[in-house]
């Protein structure tokens, strides 16, 4: 009886693991395209930079937005573009003053900011630890008066990864303190130890670009105007445009740039993305944020020639997806579902990390997802009632297979 009891328990959860399945694959076949992340070795916080290519088949750049396991499980992540793979940022340590002696109720940490930078966050580098402790933060110019700047920060835990130690930052109303000191609140408990502390340097803010592919240009002198018609032959991410110009040898000319509408014929006036001035003593970049496939661009000219433009080129600022990814699983970004809102995520995992520091992976060519279907975005009131229905049919068959296998107990 026992053998035939756990033969159809087998049964069963065979069928609701059957049942169960398309509802968690659900979300995936709603988006139409996909690409493969890069194989990664061992399990860890990675950044994954995300491609012209993929962004262009997102529905607004961001949004919609998914990474999933190939069981279709998703990952938390989180986008980011300050980053700088050039000129990888620095750790400046501030010095420890005289080590303190650890106090029976506290651990203190005294760090010596020798050129009165103005901050707003120091970094502690830690001994991985995994305790509950607060943290007060206190400045003085004369390691005599000391002054309270922030009180009852939570020590974050080390969480899993590789190392010994982990890093977390404290962030505060900008100061400019000789020395801060870094009390950590143990109530008699035993103490953690602070390696060292400091700040990361401002190069961590710079963007790093990545250059579209190339792009048709027609032009068009008119009244005193040059009109440039620019075509990327696909919805990019557009951040920055390069003019290279060979003519005259001296110039500065007003320029605005437009983003045309679907049948390129008009402009909106709503739609400029720029005004700026085009100069030989200048870089000839036009910085501006659009998600476009055509734009345009007046040149104002006055009663001097126009300018002979040989080539444009198009940036993107590079976009990076931060996430915790598994050794031993095949992971895939998904993109391109309109109806799709921006996920909310729960990222403890990050851990006040520096993103420069996480090792870097790419994905490979976007392609079309085999699974998706072709559906009509449902309004919310017809997405409740599938969800309900979907919960409530769950619901009816597991209580039927409890009933069933409780008869069968006695």
């Amino acid at each position: 009886m026992m053998g035939m009891y756990q033969k159809n328990k087998r049964f069963y959860l065979l069928w609701l693991f059957i049942l169960m399945c398309p509802l968690a694959n659900a979300q995936l076949n709603k988006y139409k395209f996909k690409a493969d992340v890069q194989k990664i070795d061992s399990g860890g916080v990675y950044r994954v930079e995300l491609g012209p290519g993929l962004i262009a088949k997102s529905y607004d750049g961001a949004s919609d937005i998914r990474i999933a396991d190939n069981k279709g499980k998703n990952v938390a992540y989180v986008l980011s573009s300050k980053l700088s793979l050039n000129s990888p940022d620095s750790f400046i340590v501030f010095p420890e003053v005289t080590p303190e002696q650890v106090a029976d109720t506290a651990v203190f940490y005294t760090a010596e900011n020798k050129n009165n930078l103005d901050i707003s966050q120091l970094w502690l580098r830690l001994k991985k630890t995994d305790v509950s402790r607060t943290v007060n933060l206190m400045g003085s110019d004369d390691l005599k008066s000391w002054f309270a700047i922030k009180e009852d920060i939570p020590l974050e835990q080390a969480g899993a990864g590789q190392g010994t130690d982990y890093q977390q930052s404290l962030t505060f109303p900008t100061s400019n303190y000789r020395y801060f000191r870094v009390q950590i609140v143990s109530k008699s408990k035993v103490p953690v130890k602070i390696l060292e502390a400091g700040i990361y340097s401002v190069s961590l803010n710079k963007p790093v670009f990545a250059e579209l592919p190339a792009v048709g240009i027609r032009s068009i002198d008119t009244n005193k105007t040059s009109r440039v018609f620019i075509d990327l032959h696909e919805s990019y991410r557009i951040d920055k445009l390069h003019f290279n110009i060979s003519g005259p040898k001296y110039f500065n000319r007003r320029v605005v740039v437009y983003a045309m509408n679907g049948n390129g014929n008009g402009v909106e006036s709503t739609n400029v993305l720029a005004d700026t001035i085009l100069s030989s003593s200048g870089m000839q970049n036009i910085t501006l944020s659009i998600k476009a496939k055509k734009l345009r661009v007046d040149i104002y000219n006055g009663d001097d020639n126009p300018l002979v433009i040989t080539s444009i080129n198009a940036y993107q600022e590079k976009l990076y997806a931060v996430c915790y990814l598994e050794s031993g699983h095949k992971y895939s970004i998904y993109t391109g579902n309109p109806s799709a809102k921006a996920a909310d995520y729960d990222l403890s995992f990050l851990n006040n990390r520096a993103y420069n520091q996480l090792p870097g992976i790419s994905h490979g060519a976007v392609y079309r997802n085999g699974t998706y279907a072709i559906l009509p975005v449902p309004n919310k009131s017809d997405h409740s009632i599938i969800l309900w229905t979907s919960l409530i049919l769950v619901l009816m068959i597991l209580s039927f297979l409890t009933l069933k296998m409780v008869r069968e107990l006695k």
